[in-house]
């Protein structure tokens, strides 16, 4: 008896039972296609200029510049400051005349010596107030017109205002008023650097 795996086609064998019948193709989808296409297009890596601008010559040399506009502003901040000392002394002096006047005994010790010593006198002899007070207005108003003058930048201003405290300093070391001729020694370092600063200054800041 013969199977229908042993029956022969006109073609040749008969085909199997249990043979997987043929499977359809995919058809290609045109969205797909075009996907891949654009998968596979090359790339472009964007480029990042590295150009890099020199900085400009004046803003290069600003620094300098800057620096020496503070240093100058320091030298005329020490001038400044050093002239101030004369209106200090005149006003204080001023102080210690109507102080001793009205009969105390107390003076502030940066007033000068020479006015203290004119106007004490004056009080205990009872006489000579003239003298005293024209002395007192002398000195008084002699250092506020040098500390004007120091401000306006003349030099010589400053080495007057030097010469005439130091000598009255000399009272206060007669005296052996050591704190007196402290004050007196300090005041004349700050106008000296005054001094020095207008010096500066009166150069051109070098």
């Amino acid at each position: 008896m013969e199977t229908p795996e042993n029956v022969m086609t006109a073609g040749g064998a008969a085909p199997s039972p249990f043979r997987r019948p043929p499977q359809p193709k995919p058809v290609p989808s045109p969205l797909g296609a075009r996907i891949g296409t654009l998968d596979r297009a090359p790339r472009s890596t964007p480029t990042v200029s590295a150009t890099i601008s020199a900085p400009p010559a004046s803003v290069a040399g600003a620094p300098a510049s800057t620096a020496l506009t503070m240093d100058q502003q320091q030298l005329e901040r020490r001038r400044r400051l050093g002239a101030g000392w004369f209106y200090w002394v005149a006003g204080i002096t001023l102080v210690n005349a109507v102080i001793t006047l009205a009969g105390q005994h107390w003076r502030f010790i940066v007033g000068l010596g020479t006015t203290q010593v004119a106007t004490g006198l004056a009080v205990r002899a009872g006489r000579g107030w003239a003298t005293a007070i024209l002395l007192d207005v002398v000195l008084i108003g002699g250092f506020a017109v040098l500390g004007y003058l120091a401000l306006q930048k003349h030099l010589w201003a400053f080495a007057v205002g030097i010469a005439v405290y130091g000598l009255d300093g000399l009272i206060f070391l007669a005296g052996r008023n050591w704190i007196g001729l402290g004050f007196h020694v300090f005041v004349l370092v700050m106008v000296f650097k005054g001094l020095q600063a207008a010096r500066q200054l009166d150069a051109g800041g070098t």
